[in-house]
Order: C-alpha cells, then sequence, then structure tokens
C-alpha cells in the first residue's frame, strides 16, 4: 500500500493483464477476513503448491495488510485505486495534488481569508461562496457517485 493513502477502494482490486504470465485482466472479489478465517486459513499454512492458482479473492486484514486467495502461484501484478492524504502546502514551490483545471478553488479558498484580513466582508463572502461551490463541484465529480439501477424484471 503506497504511504501517502488514507483509504482503499476494495471494489477496485484486479490482477493486470499480462501474456507472459498467460492471464487476462481478472477483478477481485472482497471477502471478509472473518470468512477467510473460518473458510480458508489453513491455506495459508499448506506447503503444497498444486493448490496454489491465480487469486480470485482479496482479504483486509485488521493490519491493513492484504492477502489474496487461493495463494498466487507466480508473481502477478495487483491494481487498485486509492485515496490519497492531504499534505500541508508550506513553501512557496509546494504544489498540490489536485488537478490543474482545479487549482483555482485553492486560490478562492485563500482568497476568502486575504479579503476578511483586509475587513472586506462582502468580497470575504463572494469569495467563499465561490469556494464552496468549487468543493461541491469537486465532490460531485470525484467522490458522490450514484449508483445506477437497472431493471431485471421479466416480461411475458
Amino acid at each position: 500500500m503506497p504511504f501517502d493513502s488514507k483509504t482503499v477502494n476494495m471494489n477496485t482490486f484486479r490482477i493486470k493483464r499480462n501474456s507472459s504470465l498467460n492471464v487476462n485482466t481478472v477483478k477481485l472479489k472482497v471477502m471478509s477476513y472473518e470468512e477467510y478465517l473460518d473458510k480458508h486459513a489453513d491455506s495459508e499454512y499448506n506447503t503444497n503448491t498444486s493448490i496454489r492458482t491465480v487469486p480470485t479473492h482479496v482479504v483486509r486484514t485488521p493490519s491493513r495488510e492484504y492477502i489474496f486467495y487461493p495463494t498466487p502461484d507466480k508473481a502477478y501484478e495487483v491494481v487498485y485505486e486509492y485515496y490519497r492524504t492531504t499534505y500541508e502546502l508550506k513553501n512557496a514551490t509546494d504544489v498540490p495534488n489536485l488537478p490543474d483545471q482545479y487549482r483555482y478553488i485553492i486560490i478562492d479558498g485563500a482568497m476568502y481569508y486575504v479579503y476578511q484580513f483586509r475587513s472586506d466582508m462582502q468580497a470575504a463572502q463572494l469569495s467563499l461562496n465561490k469556494f464552496q461551490q468549487g468543493i461541491k463541484h469537486l465532490r460531485t465529480l470525484h467522490i458522490n457517485r450514484t449508483e445506477y439501477v437497472r431493471d431485471t424484471r421479466v416480461y411475458y
């Protein structure tokens, strides 16, 4: 897990296609740690290589480690998505880890404090509104995702 990760999206784990290992892209199913302990814990200590194959499940342990089940028989490449932690912008050369097209939102938030310092409350309120709208727009694009609904009714 990367050092700057905050949370990992468990539903995005997949084995990357690799023709030299003769494996296609496979999305891994999430299994709870308790279920893994109940049903498959013995596989950790089983040294028989015939039970090793391409993993189908990923398990997150309480210590924030990951277990792949069944035990891999080769060195597969795993891909997943995660949310990074933020870091402070202290120096003049620090760059935010935000895409360029959204950096104006940081400026709007900073301008709110500049206008407050200058006692221009009307301009401060305007900057605060712009900042909040920008954050709302970012959240809508990148965090708040609505799952779609599929109709599975059968008509006769």
